[in-house]
């Protein structure tokens, strides 16, 4: 069986690395005649290259006999979520598997671009018409729910988790199915997915500014649509220094630092937050609050295990008490100490052979 791996950022427009059509064109070409699994782990990125992806595995789906097999081993968010369904939108044969504990998010078409009013204009049209049109058509094919359905759905930006995934009709079946599902972890597994999608659109908005270079009489088109500043070209192919930015646009640089100050604060709040609700959750409020002052991450594997572990010794704790509950009481005969008494003494006289 050959394997593609889809785990990073989608596109490499915002990105320094990330998943184009060009290596899945590749990578689906070197399976052979071989069974596919396309495994899933990704936050989204870019949703035009997401675009020539789902079209390049549809396009290979229609053409091949190969069996696709799509896996959603983490998260699918935004693009990713779009690529998951490729596949089996040529096959229904072509299954959608994730795990107990996978997150699946929807919402609505997201970009960067800057220019006057009639380029910013002129990219929100096509990002509604291209990307946002072509996303619902997706997931109603799938779904079987109407548009009006999935466009609230999207601009309620929906994450699923799990078996919802499934009851919304966007996986199959699980590729194990789950002995119990703990339903209090619902909340983390979100939490982490949510944290990996904010973070890969920070890394895109800052590797967009870090990439902004002023030079003169230049009228640069920039990613996703639009034009620079007339006179300014904000694509120079090369990354800027923060001392640079400083120098060249101290506005903009005010701006990001500003921003990242912020960004800070809210991301302190969130990480108490999910922290708190853990403890909470698994009966250990002091040690919540312990992780706060250690700046603990609520998103490390080690940190929810921890929580899980004092959750399982609570529970025990409480399983011992109520089962201290039903112990019966137990009146000794009144006369139970005399007659101990009595047996030791003539266990005694026996061994003296009755010289006592």
């Amino acid at each position: 069986m050959k394997e593609i791996l889809i785990d990073k950022q989608i596109g490499e427009t915002w990105f320094d690395e990330g998943i184009t059509a060009d290596f899945v064109r590749d990578e689906l070409q070197a399976a052979g005649k071989d069974d596919i699994r396309i495994t899933i782990d990704s936050p989204g990125g870019d949703v035009f290259d997401c675009i020539s992806i789902y079209n390049v595995i549809r396009d290979f789906c229609r053409n091949h006999s190969n069996k696709v097999t799509t896996y959603i081993r983490g998260l699918a968010a935004s693009a990713a979520s779009v690529i998951a369904l490729a596949a089996s939108d040529t096959d229904k044969e072509n299954k959608i598997l994730i795990e107990s504990n996978s997150v699946f998010m929807i919402h609505n078409g997201l970009t960067f671009c800057q220019g006057n009013r009639h380029d910013l204009r002129s990219c929100a049209d096509r990002l509604e018409k291209i990307a946002d049109r072509m996303m619902i058509g997706v997931y109603t094919k799938r779904t079987g729910k109407s548009e009006k359905e999935i466009e609230k759905d999207m601009d309620a930006e929906t994450w699923l988790c799990g078996q919802e995934i499934i009851d919304a009709g966007f996986a199959d079946s699980f590729i194990e199915e789950p002995d119990t599902v703990d339903e209090s972890l619902k909340e983390a597994f979100v939490a982490v997915a949510k944290n990996s999608f904010n973070s890969m659109k920070m890394a895109a908005q800052t590797n967009l500014y870090q990439r902004m270079r002023m030079s003169a009489n230049s009228n640069t088109e920039i990613p996703g649509g639009g034009k620079a500043a007339t006179g300014k070209n904000i694509m120079g192919g090369c990354k800027m220094t923060a001392e640079e930015l400083k120098k060249s646009n101290p506005d903009v640089y005010a701006a990001i630092v500003a921003e990242g100050e912020a960004k800070g604060a809210s991301d302190e709040r969130e990480r108490a937050s999910r922290l708190l609700a853990m403890g909470k959750k698994c009966g250990c409020t002091d040690y919540a609050l312990e992780c706060i002052e250690n700046n603990a991450d609520p998103t490390d594997s080690a940190v929810i295990d921890a929580f899980m572990d004092k959750k399982i010794a609570a529970q025990v704790v409480a399983a011992q008490k109520e089962d201290e509950k039903n112990i019966p009481e137990v009146v000794p005969p009144k006369d139970n100490t005399q007659r101990d008494n009595a047996a030791v003494m003539a266990a005694f006289e026996k061994e003296l052979g009755g010289q006592l």
